[in-house]
């Protein structure tokens, strides 16, 4: 009876996040594609497992073995699909290319078995290199891709939409460990689980994995972006400004955002500082980059946490609770949770602390 549960359990979780998804994608999602190919993921992994399942309650089939043989191959491209609609990155070459072999396991594997070829251990022995060449790319490659649209948002935003994207970062450093894990299990093969108590290991792991992901998907949303990316023509203006422009463009920005106090916009971009200092948003980002080592909206979070102290210092307020209200009101953070992070992150201290400790 343990046993039985415990074979089935992946593939239960697989097919409740596969309904979760398909309910939403037919609901018409804000974001089709992202949810679309989240959907497309678990209805993979849905058939894998059921594959997993019959192969353990001892009812293997040809079928089975073919779906389980291509299915397998189909994962993590699909995992890495999501990824880039995710973060609105265009489809390249890559996933194509990543599920690939999945396309050729298709029309090997029944033309071995119906023309007896005999290559059997060869043709999985193959598809484990590929399974784990997709692990190695999707982890590395999912990072990068993760990390970069970080750093675009950084660039461009200041409301902290790109810690957002921190569940999947994380989550993806965890699909690297469980990968490892994964590629050795593959290596030994699903005959060395069949019939012990020891199929549990891969089944518990995979069953935490796969309820993650759906966890985080169900509640990872990008907002819209309303500036589109930076040209190669632009990137290349910025990185030829002399030291002299830089100087002066660095002192212009400052000067603007103390006097104008642009940084108590909320929703400050990189475009609105460009347009007040009459230059271009990517020599405005490159500038603050190269010169400070920070990020735009990290650039920004430092006058909108200098501000704030000014007023937590005011001892004119007759409550600290209205003095904290004002500080995040005042000086631009779009939510008090972001206010309270980045106020301890910058100065060690919470804003009660702070106030308390430097009242005027």
């Amino acid at each position: 009876m343990l046993y039985d549960w415990i074979i089935s359990l992946p593939m239960m979780l697989c097919f409740f996040w596969c309904i979760f998804f398909a309910v939403r994608f037919h609901h018409g999602s804000a974001e089709p594609r992202v949810t679309g190919t989240i959907y497309l993921f678990y209805i993979a992994t849905t058939i894998l497992y059921t594959d997993h399942w019959l192969y353990f309650s001892g009812h293997p089939s040809f079928l089975g073995e073919w779906s389980y043989f291509v299915v397998n191959l189909c994962v993590y491209p699909l995992y890495y699909a999501y990824l880039r609609a995710l973060t609105r990155t265009k489809i390249s070459f890559e996933v194509p290319f990543l599920l690939l072999p999945a396309a050729l396991a298709t029309v090997i594997f029944p033309l071995n078995v119906c023309f007896r070829w005999g290559v059997e251990d060869s043709i999985q022995l193959i598809a484990r290199l590929c399974f784990a060449a997709q692990i190695a790319w999707v982890v590395i490659r999912g990072y990068r891709l993760i990390k970069a649209t970080r750093q675009r948002l950084d660039n461009n935003y200041t409301d902290d939409r790109s810690y957002l994207l921190q569940p999947t970062h994380t989550l993806l450093l965890l699909v690297g460990i469980t990968a490892v894990a994964s590629m050795l299990l593959n290596l030994l093969g699903r005959d060395w689980f069949d019939g012990s108590i020891l199929v549990a290991i891969p089944a518990v792991l995979m069953s935490i994995l796969l309820y993650g992901l759906g966890y985080v998907a169900a509640h990872t949303f990008m907002p819209k972006e309303t500036i589109a990316p930076e040209t190669e023509e632009e990137e290349d203006k910025a990185l030829r400004m002399t030291t002299e422009e830089t100087d002066a463009l660095m002192n212009q920005i400052a000067t603007v955002l103390r006097e104008q106090k642009l940084f108590a916009s909320p929703d400050l971009t990189i475009q609105d500082l460009a347009t007040a200092v009459g230059s271009n948003r990517t020599y405005v980002s490159n500038c603050i980059n190269h010169r400070t080592g920070l990020s735009f909206s990290q650039y920004i979070a430092r006058y909108r946490v200098e501000h704030a102290q000014q007023i937590l210092r005011d001892p004119g307020y007759n409550s600290d609770k209205e003095a904290v209200a004002d500080a995040i009101a005042l000086s631009g953070f779009a939510a008090e949770q972001t206010f309270y992070r980045v106020f301890k992150e910058l100065t060690g201290e919470t804003p009660l602390q702070y106030r308390h400790n430097n009242l005027q």
